[in-house]
């Protein structure tokens, strides 16, 4: 199922296009092109900004993609670290969890939630999940999913080591998102929205 429809779809790559286009051509590589990046984020966040766009500058934007609180919300379970946000403040301690979880409370209240006590999972445009803080822990601490620009090195950092391991553009695109059912249908969709970011 994809989490936006296509029409929708070709709204959100005109606007990835018209902010960050520079950015994104800069970045492409290889076999992976701009509309490939277009259709991560559309998989991964559209759903949650795309109402925003005429509300909120392209900053504010990515400021609050702090998304996916698996492990913490009910009924979720997580395998990769954190597993929750017990596992997260024993590791990392009280200050930096605190960070993260006002960052997700800012979001939770755009959303028209209420704060709660979780460590959100997914950081960033494309969701640079909080797995990486084990290698990557500035871009949390700092908090740079704020800027587009390192959020998109995140992107193609992974990119290039799932398709460095499979060569293969889909098979890429699938290993991004994980294994199993649900990867693939990630894949499927991806290539959806990369043939309409492709129109547009």
């Amino acid at each position: 199922m994809l989490p936006i429809s296509k029409i929708q779809a070709g709204a959100a790559c005109r606007w990835l296009k018209g902010c960050w286009g520079a950015d994104l051509r800069a970045a492409a590589f290889g076999p992976f092109t701009v509309d490939h990046l277009c259709a991560i984020a559309c998989q991964e966040t559209a759903y949650f900004w795309l109402p925003l766009i005429n509300k909120l500058t392209p900053a504010e934007i990515l400021a609050r993609c702090v998304l996916d609180a698996s492990g913490d919300y009910p009924g979720t379970v997580r395998s990769a670290f954190p597993k929750n946000t017990t596992v997260f403040r024993a590791q990392f301690g009280e200050d930096f969890a605190s960070i993260l979880i006002g960052e997700a409370n800012k979001t939770r209240a755009l959303r028209g939630m209420g704060p709660k006590p979780w460590i959100y999972k997914g950081y960033g445009i494309f969701q640079y999940d909080l797995q990486f803080v084990m290698e990557d822990e500035s871009f949390f601490r700092l908090r740079q999913w704020h800027d587009f620009r390192q959020s998109l090195a995140r992107c193609i950092k992974e990119l290039r080591r799932t398709y460095a391991a499979h060569g293969d553009v889909s098979e890429a695109i699938r290993a991004y998102n994980g294994s199993g059912p649900a990867a693939r249908q990630y894949r499927d969709n991806v290539l959806v929205y990369a043939a309409i970011s492709a129109g547009v």
